[in-house]
C-alpha cells in the first residue's frame, strides 16, 4: 500500500469507529401511549406505574432512553417499518405482532377484563351465563378500540360478534360516552381502566353498569415489543434486567 494513502486510511477507518460508537451509544426510543394508569404524560415527562417499572428496568441494564408519547396505530407502524431501534412498554404478545416485533419478558399481568354495559341493557347482559353468549346476542351492540388488542381470546370473540364492532378512536372515556349515548350496548374495559376512570368527573354521572363474568379469560401479559432495530443482545440485557427485578409477572 503507498505510504500516501496510509493516514487517510486511518482516518476513515477512526471516522467510522465514532459513527459506529455513537450509533451504539444513542438512546433507546421508547414510544408509549397515552393510557393511564399504565402510561400517560405528566409535566411533560413519562408517568404512569408501566413506565416507572420501565426506566427501573432500563436503569438496570444500563441503557439509555428517549421518551415520547405516541398513538399506539402510530406505534404498531413504526415497529412493522423497522427504521429504527425503539420499543413500546405494556403491549399485548399476539401472532401478528410477533411477526415483525422482539417481545421481552412479560412485565405485567392484568386482571381480568369486566363489561361495561348501559344500565337498560344490564339486565339482560347479567343473565348470561357465559361470555361468549355475550358476542353471539344479536341483540345487543359492542364496542371496542380502534387499533388496540384484548388478549388473543377476546379479541377472537369481538372478530366474530353477531353484529360488527363500532370502534371508537383514542380513550376508554370517549368508548364509554358511546355506550351511555347507546351507540353501543356495552364494551370492555380491563380494571386499570375502569379505576382510573372513575376519578373522572365526566364519567361519574354516565348510565353505565359494571358486569363481570366468571369465565372471562384471565388477564394478559403485557410486554417490551421492540422493533428488529433492537439487537438480541439488548434483549438480553432487558430480559436480565425483567429477572432481577421484581414484577407482577411470572418470567416465561
Amino acid at each position: 500500500m503507498p505510504r500516501h494513502w496510509i493516514r487517510p486510511l486511518a482516518l476513515l477507518t477512526a471516522a467510522c469507529a465514532g459513527v459506529g460508537n455513537a450509533a451504539a451509544q444513542a438512546p433507546l426510543v421508547i414510544e408509549y401511549r397515552d393510557k393511564p394508569p399504565y402510561s400517560y404524560t405528566q409535566d411533560g415527562k413519562p408517568a404512569g406505574f408501566l413506565m416507572e417499572r420501565t426506566a427501573r428496568l432500563l436503569k438496570r441494564a444500563g441503557i439509555a432512553a428517549h421518551y415520547a408519547e405516541v398513538p399506539i396505530r402510530r406505534t404498531l407502524q413504526h415497529l412493522q417499518a423497522n427504521q429504527a431501534a425503539l420499543c413500546s412498554p405494556g403491549l399485548y404478545k399476539n401472532p401478528e405482532r410477533a411477526a415483525f416485533a422482539r417481545f421481552s419478558l412479560p412485565i405485567h399481568r392484568d386482571r381480568p377484563h369486566v363489561v361495561l354495559a348501559h344500565a337498560s341493557v344490564a339486565a339482560q347482559i347479567r343473565s348470561l351465563p357465559r361470555v361468549a353468549q355475550l358476542f353471539s346476542d344479536s341483540t345487543l351492540q359492542p364496542g371496542m378500540l380502534d387499533g388496540v388488542s384484548y388478549g388473543q381470546q377476546l379479541d377472537q370473540h369481538l372478530t366474530a360478534a353477531a353484529r360488527p364492532v363500532v370502534r371508537a378512536q383514542l380513550t376508554p372515556l370517549q368508548l364509554a360516552r358511546m355506550v351511555s349515548a347507546r351507540r353501543v350496548d356495552y364494551m370492555l374495559i380491563d380494571e386499570e381502566d375502569l379505576g382510573w376512570l372513575r376519578k373522572d368527573a365526566e364519567f361519574a354521572p354516565l348510565p353505565l353498569v359494571r358486569i363481570e363474568f366468571a369465565d372471562m379469560p384471565r388477564g394478559e401479559l403485557r410486554y417490551l415489543a421492540c422493533s428488529q432495530q433492537v439487537e438480541p443482545q439488548m434483549m438480553d440485557r432487558l430480559n436480565q434486567a425483567i429477572r432481577e427485578l421484581p414484577t407482577d409477572a411470572p418470567a416465561e
